[in-house]
C-alpha cells in the first residue's frame, strides 16, 4: 500500500513538473531583454528551443535575441507563416515590416503593414497606423542587381504589384552570389539586390516572378519541399 502511495506521489509530482514546464515564461525573458540582459536570455535559448520547440513566444525570443537583423526576420516570418493565431504573430508582422521600411524597400514593407491591419486589425501597431491613415508613396520601380545601388523613386502613383521571394539576405556578396548560383543551377530565374542600414551592406537574393501572393507562396512551398530553404514573399 504504502509503496502504491509513493508512485501516485512520484506521478503527481511528475505531472506538475510537466505542467510547470508546459508554458515558458516569456514575459520575464522580455522583461529581462528590456533590463539589459540579452546576453543571459540568449544564453538560455537553447534550451528553450530543446523543452520547447514548437513554441512561437520562444521564437520570438530567438529572434529578438538574434543579432543579424536578415536571420532575426526570417524567424520572425516563420512565426507568422506557422503560427498565425499565436500572440507573438502580429507584433513578429511588425517587426518584419519594419526590417523592410528600414532598407527602403517600401511596396514590400507597406504589403506586410496591410497583411498586419486585415489579419490583425486589433493589433496596437495596425491601430496605429489606421489612426494616422499613412501611406507608404516611395515605390521600387526596378530592383536593381548588386553593384547599381540607385535610390528608389518616389511616386504617388500605384501599380500592379509584382511578387518574389527573397531566399536570402547576406552581409557579404561572396554568400549572395552562392546562393544566387546554387538557384540558377537549378533553373530559376535570380537577381540580386543591394541595401544599405545602419551603414552596412546587405545583399537579398530574390527568386522568380509571380502575378499574385499565392503564386509566389505556391512556389515557397515548393522550395522549401525541395531544398529546405525558407523564403519570404516580397514585391518588386
Amino acid at each position: 500500500m504504502m509503496k502504491q502511495a509513493v508512485i501516485v506521489l512520484l506521478m503527481i509530482g511528475s505531472s506538475l513538473a510537466m505542467a510547470q514546464r508546459a508554458e515558458p515564461d516569456i514575459p520575464k525573458y522580455l522583461s529581462m531583454i528590456q533590463n539589459g540582459q540579452i546576453e543571459r536570455v540568449k544564453a538560455e535559448i537553447p534550451s528553450l528551443l530543446d523543452q520547447f520547440p514548437n513554441d512561437p513566444g520562444v521564437l520570438y525570443l530567438q529572434a529578438q535575441t538574434t543579432s543579424e537583423g536578415a536571420e532575426a526576420v526570417r524567424i520572425y516570418q516563420s512565426i507568422v507563416d506557422n503560427f498565425p493565431t499565436s500572440d507573438w504573430a502580429p507584433e513578429s508582422l511588425f517587426r518584419v515590416y519594419q526590417f523592410y521600411y528600414a532598407l527602403g524597400l517600401y511596396r514590400t514593407a507597406e504589403m506586410k503593414m496591410t497583411q498586419l491591419k486585415k489579419n490583425y486589425p486589433s493589433s496596437k501597431h495596425a491601430l496605429d497606423v489606421s489612426q494616422s491613415d499613412t501611406r507608404l508613396v516611395p515605390e521600387e520601380k526596378s530592383l536593381q542587381p548588386t553593384g547599381e545601388n540607385k535610390p528608389a523613386v518616389e511616386t504617388h502613383e500605384a501599380s500592379p504589384s509584382v511578387f518574389t521571394l527573397q531566399v536570402g539576405a547576406y552581409s557579404t556578396q561572396m554568400n549572395a552570389d552562392k546562393q544566387r548560383a546554387f538557384f540558377e543551377g537549378h533553373g530559376y530565374p535570380v537577381e540580386t539586390i543591394n541595401r544599405v542600414k545602419d551603414n552596412r551592406s546587405l545583399f537579398l537574393v530574390l527568386v522568380g516572378t509571380y502575378s499574385s501572393e499565392e503564386e509566389a507562396r505556391a512556389k515557397s512551398d515548393e522550395i522549401k519541399r525541395q531544398f529546405n530553404v525558407e523564403s519570404i514573399v516580397t514585391t518588386k
